[in-house]
């Protein structure tokens, strides 16, 4: 098969990772390479290296995330957004965003704050930026000591973030054939003996619905310009006002994500039915010497008048805050030398989480 210009599409690229994942369950060993996958999986895996060099996304179907536990996390975040402010705000821990589970109110967090000319440079700062984040955020660590409205909750959401992990692992072996290593060269850096210093938070966000005499401040958006901090994050967005999240016949809320294109202008990037949607972060773009993009997108707002709020599942992964990235073996060579110093994976995240918080 022949691999189509996604440039030439102007848009994310939508990949099925059926073929892969039928691939990763029959492999007669775990450092199996590329040569020695079927060829629909091959193709899955250059597809794969092709977006995220041009797009720094993707689409995902195929994933093999079960609906229910989709549409029961959606549920419950939903349920908990509609809670009043009052019962909220009691699993707010008072802490800066980041800094543990729990709930964190709009108007706290500014991420466009957080923006670097390229990974681990540089944070752009509060005073060139915009205006806090119209966001409310409610964040899951899968800990015993997470801050939750109910134990109902924690249930719901430690299956889904299980279930995420699998979505994680083979997203880390796919980048891993891709770029000519073994399948299991990453699992390494994200083995469950390191789960708790690992940066795999479960974010559920809130964008609530255009309110007329609370307008957005001047140049104000929903989640501002950024890019994300550490490995794949691992997007839900909101698929559907009239019905199931999982749906085949969807009609998404509007003022949602937008991509940067690679001629510089922005592109909305709304769901495609039953997919997640999948971007590098900037710890994988030093990883791979820039063979992958840590795209910048942000949250559009709503158009005056519209009532739809908008709740996204977001999952924010890496590697254990031990680990020292570099760039990879296959990824440098005498034509492309390392163009990254060796990156404390935990302290370019405590940098990126304390400009935030500005």
């Amino acid at each position: 098969q022949i691999l189509w210009s996604l440039t030439a599409m102007a848009k994310v690229p939508v990949l099925d990772l059926s073929p892969f994942l039928r691939a990763q369950e029959k492999a007669p060993r775990p450092d199996v390479t590329i040569s020695n996958l079927p060829e629909d999986a091959q193709v899955v895996a250059r597809t794969w290296r092709q977006a995220f060099a041009e797009f720094g996304f993707c689409q995902a179907i195929g994933h093999g995330v079960p609906d229910d536990v989709i549409e029961n996390a959606y549920a419950t975040a939903q349920k908990f957004f509609q809670l009043p402010f009052e019962e909220k705000s009691r699993c707010d821990t008072g802490k800066e965003y980041g800094a543990s589970s729990g709930f964190t109110a709009r108007g706290k967090e500014r991420v466009s704050a957080t923006a670097t000319e390229v990974p681990d440079s540089k944070v752009l700062g509060a005073q060139a930026t915009r205006p806090p984040d119209n966001v409310e955020s409610m964040i899951f660590l899968g800990r015993e000591d997470d801050v939750v409205p109910d134990e109902g909750y924690r249930e719901v959401m430690q299956r889904y973030r299980e279930e995420l992990r699998r979505l994680l692992l083979t997203t880390m072996s796919l980048t891993a054939v891709s770029l000519d290593l073994p399948m299991n060269y990453f699992d390494k850096y994200f083995i469950m003996d390191k789960q708790k210093e690992n940066e795999m938070s479960l974010r559920l966000a809130y964008y609530p619905p255009f309110e007329k005499g609370a307008e957005p401040l001047p140049r104000q958006l929903r989640y501002g310009e950024h890019t994300d901090y550490t490995g794949f994050t691992l997007l839900w967005q909101d698929h559907n006002i009239d019905g199931p999240q999982t749906a085949k016949a969807i009609r998404p809320p509007l003022g949602g994500l937008q991509v940067r294109m690679p001629d510089g202008s922005w592109s909305d990037c709304p769901p495609m039915p039953g997919a997640f949607t999948i971007n590098a972060g900037d710890l994988i773009q030093a990883w791979t010497n820039d063979e992958f993009l840590s795209n910048v997108h942000r949250v559009a707002n709503p158009p005056p008048g519209d009532e739809h709020a908008r709740i996204s599942l977001v999952v924010f992964t890496g590697p254990g805050n031990d680990t020292i990235v570099e760039p990879l073996p296959t990824c440098v060579s005498p034509e492309r030398p390392a163009k990254y110093a060796r990156i404390s994976a935990g302290e370019h995240l405590r940098k990126k989480l304390q400009a935030s918080n500005q």
